[in-house]
């Protein structure tokens, strides 16, 4: 899939199938996100990569919309030393479209409740902990009536040279 593909047609996947994630799949993904840009060349990330159905449930009940993650097949927990949005974004939007290219979707979810959810992983109180994200083969999605991936137009979104 060319990377163009990817970006055009990676949507939010919150529904999956019980399909397990192979191993070098795993791995893709989890590389992805360790060779993503970062400011200053930091790579401030730690990764949680979590398989086990009894804590991807306990880390689903972190968040007021984190209930994809129950289902999932994998999910990563994004850690960081400092507070680094920026960094993290690159690096779960690098995941998420090498999953993407391996048929699997993936939808990022907000801990509400990070302090709860550093528990769940046992993360030091230190450490920053406020996304994750659930990945899987999709399960159908489609509703009727409903396009997947509409995007405002360009027109909508970029001014040229300054706000005008």
């Amino acid at each position: 899939m060319k990377v163009s593909d990817a970006i055009r047609t990676l949507h939010a996947v919150r529904r999956f199938t019980d399909r397990p994630i192979a191993e070098e799949d795993i791995r893709a993904i989890l590389n992805a996100g360790r060779r993503a840009q970062s400011s200053k060349n930091s790579q401030p990330w730690t990764f949680i990569a979590i398989r086990d159905r009894e804590t991807l449930q306990r880390l689903s009940e972190c968040g007021t919309y984190a209930g994809h993650l129950a289902d999932a097949a994998l999910a990563v927990a994004l850690v960081s030393a400092e507070k680094t949005d920026f960094d993290l974004g690159q690096a779960a939007a690098f995941m998420e479209l090498a999953a993407w290219e391996r048929g699997i979707g993936s939808c990022l979810a907000a801990m509400w409740e990070p302090d709860k959810a550093k528990g769940v992983l046992g993360i030091p109180a230190e450490q920053h902990f406020w996304i994750a994200i659930s990945f899987g083969y999709p399960a159908d999605e489609q509703r009727p009536g409903i396009a997947k991936g509409g995007r405002r137009p360009l027109a909508d979104v970029v001014h040229w040279d300054r706000w005008s």
